[in-house]
């Protein structure tokens, strides 16, 4: 405890030292310029390329009014609606109601609800930007041309994500398994509008703990990793997201009060370079870097929060979750300056195989099988299953029930499951026998107590019983030959 009341401190001394200097976003002063309609958003919401702007940020805004209306950036809001629109397995009723905010108004300075208050509600364009790497649609520009150190703002989750998150909407599924999350990420430009590579994680939802922690208030989004920035845009993650299409989760998030210092707040200390690293575990992440000139220490953070405070250049990260991404960062600090910080994101491994399936149940049919089983458990979470029939790969799939078709009646089958996680880790196959029940339909036609032999047409032998399913088959008994159009 004593070490993270330091972390804490020192902090407070960097930023208090330039709290006179601090330009904070004012949404009060920009409703005469962005009128509101009745149902409380602004009115050129679907006009395109409209940014908006006060006297230093400059909110990327884009939109269209053919067909149903389009538009993605920023817009400002003031009807602080928390009420859920959705209803299961359907979304109609938020298009037309996406200007709420669950904190249920605009933020104070202390990051307290105040009903009536304006907000910004962001819509994260991902589509777009899978097709034009440059492009950000949450991009803000500082309008004065200059870097700033940013300090941070307060972010609130939007209602749509919110509710969608507890029971699924049209396109998301309600978050259920351990480690499911909604984050949002914040990244710094250059001057030359270039990823600075610098960058911070807020984490607006999580299933951890057998229960989903989401909040219904302002809370504060730490920025101070990405240093001296002359711009900045979000991106959001969610574990429901499609390889194709991308996230299923409603990318939206509401955000007030973004806090910069003033121009003239350069810090003398260098930020670090050359971070590496140098190793990585299941709950661990080791970080390295160049020594500063004229540093005493060094602070580290975590997903934005202070964890670490060393004079070393080296720094491991612990008590971390297995095959989970982080945002790493570090400062360096003397007692008169803090640095800008420098970040990566980096990963953290699953070495742990998921457990052999259990429970394994067949219920036979002349022709198939269907195998169920218990679910595998797991240190992460169960990405798929494979099916295998006498050996070889059968399917793939997510549930737990699996059924094998095609197969000659009354015959053995081995059967096989094996689960993978999300790493690639495999578990020891489970393993179960099955028969499948004789054709009684064909056992019918023949003599009882005689011996008999079964060929297809072509003369080969399929054995002396109930023969492969559907065909013409030549069957010999002691006494006579029967042809069998089956």
């Amino acid at each position: 405890m004593k070490k993270i009341f330091i972390i804490h401190c020192s902090l407070f001394i960097a930023i208090a030292a330039f709290a006179a200097d601090t330009l904070t976003l004012n949404l009060t002063t920009m409703l005469d310029s962005y009128p509101q309609t009745e149902d409380g958003y602004w009115e050129d919401t679907y006009v395109e390329d409209t940014p908006l702007s006060d006297s230093l940020f400059r909110f990327h805004h884009t939109g269209s009014s053919e067909g149903m209306g389009y538009w993605e950036g920023y817009t400002i809001c003031t009807t602080g609606d928390t009420s859920n629109w959705g209803e299961e397995g359907s979304s109609d009723g938020w298009i037309t109601h996406q200007w709420g905010c669950m904190a249920g108004g605009g933020a104070d300075a202390d990051g307290n609800a105040v009903e009536g208050a304006p907000y910004l509600v962001a819509y994260w364009g991902f589509y777009r930007e899978q097709l034009e790497p440059n492009y950000h649609s949450l991009q803000i520009d500082f309008t004065d041309g200059a870097s700033h150190r940013c300090l941070g703002a307060y972010i609130a989750n939007h209602p749509w994500p919110y509710y969608g998150n507890i029971s699924g909407d049209g396109f998301a599924d309600g978050f259920s398994e351990e480690g499911d999350y909604f984050a949002l990420v914040a990244h710094g430009l250059n001057e030359q509008g270039e990823p600075t590579g610098s960058s911070a994680r807020l984490i607006l939802a999580e299933y951890s703990g057998g229960e989903l922690h989401q909040s219904t208030d302002w809370m504060w989004f730490d920025l101070s990793a990405l240093g001296m920035i002359s711009g900045l845009y979000f991106t959001m993650e969610t574990s429901d997201s499609d390889d194709l299409y991308g996230a299923n989760t409603a990318v939206y998030f509401c955000l007030d009060g973004l806090r910069v210092l003033s121009a003239d707040t350069i810090p003398t200390l260098a930020r670090p370079t050359g971070l590496t690293v140098l190793a990585t575990g299941e709950d661990s992440l080791k970080l390295a870097w160049n020594t500063v000139f004229n540093a005493e220490s060094y602070i580290l953070m975590l997903d934005s929060t202070a964890v670490g405070l060393t004079a070393d250049t080296v720094y491991t990260f612990t008590d971390l979750q297995p095959y989970h991404s982080y945002t790493l960062a570090v400062a360096a600090m003397n007692e008169n300056d803090t640095s800008d910080f420098a970040s990566l994101t980096a990963m953290t491994t699953d070495e742990t195989a998921p457990a052999m399936p259990t429970g394994l149940h067949t219920v036979a049919d002349t022709y198939s099988i269907t195998l169920t089983w218990q679910p595998s458990e797991d240190n992460v979470a169960i990405r798929r299953y494979t099916a295998y029939l006498d050996g070889e790969a059968y399917k793939r799939l997510t549930d737990t029930v699996c059924t094998f078709v095609g197969l000659v009646p009354d015959t053995e089958y081995l059967l096989e499951i094996e689960a993978e996680d999300e790493a690639g880790n495999k578990s020891p196959r489970a393993t179960i026998r099955a028969y499948t029940l004789a054709d009684t339909a064909l056992e019918n036609l023949l003599p009882d107590n005689e011996e008999r032999q079964v060929f297809t047409i072509d003369g080969r032998p399929v054995g002396n019983r109930s023969p492969l399913p559907k065909g013409i088959y030549i069957i010999k008994t002691t006494t006579t030959t029967y042809i069998v159009i089956h």
